[in-house]
């Protein structure tokens, strides 16, 4: 890649998937017993960074088949961190946030999007991320570029949009692709490839702070780390599945010697 046009290197998840492997570099390798027992092998600052960028990884994917009229760059740095993803087709310009609410229910009413419960700011995020990235785009270009807030919600149980959050478009991650592909044609190929050349330019963002990875080395080492996890989470699935029938059998048991003592 042209050391001009570095962005194009950037990788799905890439900050994300940094600080998790940052995170669990120093931690000490894990017992027998807790492999065994299928404890976390993530450190509490590793954890919410590795849900994240599980989430980006998935939206990543999704955006990657869109075909050849968008164009898709991800982990678009930032004066404060980064974008997850930022597409550019027939439809328009969007940034894309994403929150990664795998098997949750999420409730949306205005800018208030609660998680189990728990109230998130992703929705003003996500407006803010757009407004940095018109106001960076338009000029780089010289005249003013649109662009459109999309919300991902990554793998929820429910999503119940109740009041839409203004400009901000919620999206879960498996209807991503075809509420894309809907939306009526608004750039012609020219202007997509006018917006995407000033898009892939370093010197169009503060790309100063950008940290250049080695991405090969980075999605190896953050596989090592998935593989550990998901082995983990699997062995915690079976224990408490075993446990259940454990209990389930007791209960039968108990309720077994009821019955024969009343039947007495």
């Amino acid at each position: 890649m042209a050391p001009d046009r570095l962005l194009r290197d950037r990788v799905a998840g890439q900050s994300a998937m940094f600080e998790v492997v940052f995170a669990q570099q120093h931690v000490r390798q894990q017992s027998s017993l807790g492999r065994f027992l299928g404890i976390s092998p993530l450190t509490a600052e590793a954890s919410s960074w590795y849900r994240g960028a599980l989430g980006e990884l998935l939206v990543g994917d999704v955006l990657e088949n869109l075909g050849q009229r968008w164009d898709v760059l991800h982990d678009v740095p930032l004066e404060r961190g980064s974008l997850d993803h930022l597409v550019i087709g027939p439809a328009g310009v969007f940034t894309v946030r994403t929150a990664n609410c795998d098997g949750m229910d999420v409730v949306v009413d205005d800018d208030e999007m609660v998680v189990v419960g728990e109230i998130r700011h992703d929705i003003p995020l996500a407006r803010m991320e757009a407004d940095e990235v018109a106001h960076i785009l338009s000029a780089a270009a010289g005249r003013a570029i649109a662009v459109q807030p999309l919300l991902v919600v990554v793998g929820p149980r429910r999503l119940i949009v109740r009041t839409e959050g203004g400009d901000v478009r919620i999206i879960s991650s498996s209807d991503l692709e075809k509420a894309l592909c809907a939306l009526p044609q608004v750039m012609n190929g020219d202007e997509v490839a006018s917006i995407s050349d000033t898009a892939d330019l370093n010197a169009t963002w503060p790309i100063a702070g950008a940290t250049i990875l080695d991405t090969q080395k980075l999605h190896r080492d953050f596989s090592v780390i998935r593989a550990t996890a998901s082995n983990a989470l699997v062995r915690r699935i079976a224990w408490a599945a075993a446990a259940t029938t454990v209990l389930c059998v007791s209960v039968c048991s108990v309720i077994a010697m009821l019955v024969l003592i009343v039947m007495d």
